[in-house]
């Protein structure tokens, strides 16, 4: 269960509400993309001898279980009622003895760290734009629980994605505003490559790959327009970032 069209034709028949259906529908080409970039990335056709951690478990935790069925498979989020919901439907099951609870926005405080098991993989998709902590106190944290020569794959949205620049010379801010739930209070911040590649390694972390892709659902035209020209512009137009991360 690897594409876009595989990934649908299982859970759409499973999701009873329309924030799953929507979710699930706007992530599908993210999480095809994603399970493509770690597979491509680790030296294991089904998981075998390793250890993975999801941060922020969702549909996605499933994707990769499905994936990798010999993985010990990890997560990492909150406990409280807020972190179930579209992304992370009842149905998507976890392992509660692998699941770690910390809230990420604490990393600044390293008295407060957990030590979960040392990994191989770490993922962290979609969850760095929702912390108000710098980035800094956040991946390292993340690299102390990760192997030496492991891989760390962070995904986030790309703040200078072509829509967004024309947004802001139209005199439009694309950044929606924090939110009044302080349990889902939306994006903090955004990010660009070159600035992820910098945060990386204030925090001991040596970037040694990256893509961006137009990995989000489109339903209008406007937004298909925006995927197809982008596709012919530099990466840097696109709306998404992957990033690959070691340390030594």
């Amino acid at each position: 269960m690897r594409s876009t069209a595989e990934i649908l034709g299982h859970y759409l028949p499973l999701v009873q509400d329309s924030e799953s259906k929507d979710y699930i529908t706007i992530h599908s080409k993210r999480f095809s993309f994603l399970i493509d970039l770690i597979l491509k990335s680790v030296n294991s056709k089904n998981g075998e001898g390793l250890s993975v951690m999801d941060i922020g478990p969702s549909f996605f935790t499933d994707v990769l279980s499905k994936n990798l069925p010999q993985a010990e498979i990890y997560t990492m989020g909150f406990a409280h009622a807020a972190s179930r919901g579209g992304h992370f439907p009842e149905f998507i099951k976890i392992d509660p003895s692998k699941f770690h609870q910390f809230d990420l926005n604490k990393s600044d405080q390293k008295s407060e760290w957990i030590s979960p098991p040392k990994m191989d993989v770490v993922i962290m998709g979609e969850v760095l734009e929702h912390l108000h902590t710098s980035p800094v106190h956040v991946l390292s944290f993340v690299r102390s629980f990760l192997k030496p020569g492991g891989l760390f794959i962070l995904g986030t949205p790309n703040a200078v994605a072509l829509e967004k620049r024309i947004h802001m010379l139209a005199g439009n801010n694309p950044y929606e505003l924090i939110r009044l739930n302080k349990d889902n209070p939306g994006h903090f911040r955004e990010y660009t490559v070159k600035e992820l590649k910098e945060l990386g390694e204030e925090a001991g972390l040596r970037m040694t790959d990256y893509e961006t892709s137009n990995y989000f659902a489109r339903f209008t035209n406007k937004g298909r327009l925006f995927d197809a020209v982008t596709n012919w512009l530099p990466q840097t137009f696109r709306t998404g970032i992957n990033a690959v991360f070691t340390r030594d």
